[in-house]
């Protein structure tokens, strides 16, 4: 999509954007203020002494605007920079906030692209909010006003520059057009770097035993992330070349004419040095906002995908949950992420009564994990319903729902900690015997203060499910919550230890939801829902 100088999106979301652009108005204003003042002090200068008269306080005065105007552009700089820290601050902040917010909508990102948008990608933003945006206010500012001033001292100069000006802008435009493309494959190539980095270090352990080195691959993504940053590049310097031809050409017809009309004695000297004076100001911020342009495209692009993360759906049900078992009833449910070409589920109806077990079975690729997802609220579906209670999901306070339910997903998450914290990471409140008994219901032969990495790299896939089965059983107990939703819950367990953990689930009394591919928790269930993907329903 076309990326904008300015996206509206960012300035009503960030104040700091708009404080930083109505001080950019004022200090631009005051900028225009003092070339006028300069130019016309030096003007007069120059004409008073070829008509032989004496000038003593304007050379003061000129060195007092020069300071002023360096006082200025030094303010102009400091407000600038601390903007770029601030936005970049603010929008770091909202994405982490957004990304944890237990009423967001929709999928996942990839967290290589989040760590490309926080990192790299908000770097960016020192040339485009802290040196881009500010020139943008000047070369709306400084042009206007001293085109105005020429104008009043010399018609024939000010349309010169009047007519000439714009050839820059449509320059300008055109450039943008080339560099867009540019600037976006060089997005693409740094977010498709990252990506595959990510991916190495995840499988790092299974390349480095079937001995699959990978610097070959990471040397030629590289490689194309280099050569896509060297054609931008070599795009920015030529188009700087011929911004600066197109200005120099423009100002040379504005002092043919003035010099001519000066020989001719059509014109005197002094409004003609003040009108030679301010023609190169006048072309100078929007030449300045072109070089800027290519340093700024990569923040804007950052922005734009920044934008597009934090602009999603979100939960507006605000009805508490039932905080006893209730019918949990689906009806004519169809999910559709968008990107397969096909719904991702298609449920017509389940009902999953207070108290029972009900195994959810199924071909891979089926939906049965994104049912989990859309009864956890994670997802919201094309069409149907979930009703809890009789009361529809999208109506309940989402987070209050979750309370009433336990979770173990295919891949439990762990917290640096020890056991007992991880156990107890959703009622950390609980006593120790409590988290003890719970541990051993599992049958986790661990000790509650043994230390745990994040990674789980010092647990077997067997013991960081029966780990997180061990903190549902925990969150029932201690908090009240009332469904558990399992998703393979015994996956690489042996026999009794399968059997032990649904003899613990089963205890609870809770209504339980368990995606299983294992015949024994099958069989454990009080009733069996088969899910049929979406194209085998269609057919």
């Amino acid at each position: 999509m076309p990326t904008r100088p300015l996206d509206p999106r960012l300035v009503r979301r960030s104040a700091t954007v708009r404080r930083h652009l109505a001080w950019s108005v004022v200090l631009g204003t005051a900028t225009a203020v003092l070339v006028i003042v300069v130019a016309w002090m030096v003007a007069e200068v120059v004409a008073r002494r070829f008509d032989g008269q004496a000038v003593v306080a304007l050379p003061l005065g000129i060195v007092s605007a020069f300071v002023l105007r360096a006082v200025v552009a030094w303010l102009h700089s400091v407000v600038a920079e601390r903007a770029s820290v601030r936005v970049k601050a603010e929008l770091r902040a909202e994405v982490v906030g957004d990304l944890l917010d237990p009423r967001r909508l929709g999928p996942r990102p990839e967290s290589s692209r989040v760590i490309a948008l926080l990192g790299p990608g908000m770097d960016a933003f020192d040339g485009y909010i802290g040196r881009f945006l500010p020139q943008l206010a000047l070369a709306a500012i400084v042009p206007a006003a001293v085109i105005a001033v020429i104008a009043w001292v010399d018609l024939l100069s000010a349309a010169i520059i009047i007519l000439t000006l714009p050839l820059i802008g449509v320059f300008m435009a055109l450039v943008g057009l080339l560099t867009r493309d540019k600037v976006q494959r060089r997005w693409a190539a740094m977010e498709r770097l990252g990506r595959h980095f990510a991916d190495v270090l995840d499988g790092l352990v299974v390349l480095k035993i079937f001995g699959r080195p990978q610097e070959r691959g990471l040397r030629e993504v590289g490689d194309k992330h280099r050569a896509e940053s060297m054609r931008a590049l070599r795009l920015a310097f030529l188009s700087s070349l011929v911004l600066e031809l197109f200005s120099t050409i423009s100002v040379a017809l504005v002092a043919v004419s003035v010099g001519l009309r000066v020989v001719e004695g059509d014109m005197e000297l002094g409004p003609a040095m003040l009108v030679l004076l301010l023609a190169p100001e006048a072309y100078l911020p929007v030449r300045r906002v072109g070089t800027l342009f290519h340093d700024s495209t990569e923040g804007a692009e950052a922005t734009v995908e920044i934008l597009e993360l934090l602009d999603h759906e979100r939960h507006r049900g605000e009805r508490p949950p039932p905080k006893e078992a209730s019918a949990v009833i689906v009806e004519d449910l169809e999910v559709d992420y968008g990107d397969r070409g096909r719904p991702s589920l298609f449920l017509d109806r389940l009902a999953i009564h207070p108290g029972e077990f009900v195994a959810v079975t199924g071909p891979s690729g089926g939906g049965k994990s994104t049912l989990l997802a859309v009864l956890l609220g994670m997802i919201e579906p094309k069409a149907g319903a979930v009703r809890v209670g009789g009361t529809d999901l999208a109506e309940l306070d989402i987070a209050a729902w979750r309370e009433q339910i336990a979770w173990v997903p295919q891949v439990p998450g762990l917290i640096e900690g020890t056991i007992g914290e991880n156990i107890a990471l959703g009622c950390p409140g609980a006593a120790r015997t409590a988290v003890e008994r719970a541990l051993a219901d599992a049958g986790l032969p661990l000790a509650v203060d043994r230390p745990v990495r994040e990674d789980a790299a010092d647990l077997s896939a067997g013991e960081r499910r029966r780990l997180a089965v061990a903190r549902a059983l925990l969150r029932v107990r201690e908090t009240g919550a009332w469904l558990v939703l399992l998703d393979e819950p015994t996956a690489g367990l042996d026999a009794a230890h399968e059997a032990a953990l649904i003899a613990a689930i089963r205890g609870l009394g809770a209504t339980v939801l368990a995606v299983a591919h294992r015949p024994e928790t099958i069989a454990a269930a009080d009733r069996v829902v088969t899910i049929t993907p979406a194209e085998a329903v269609a057919a």
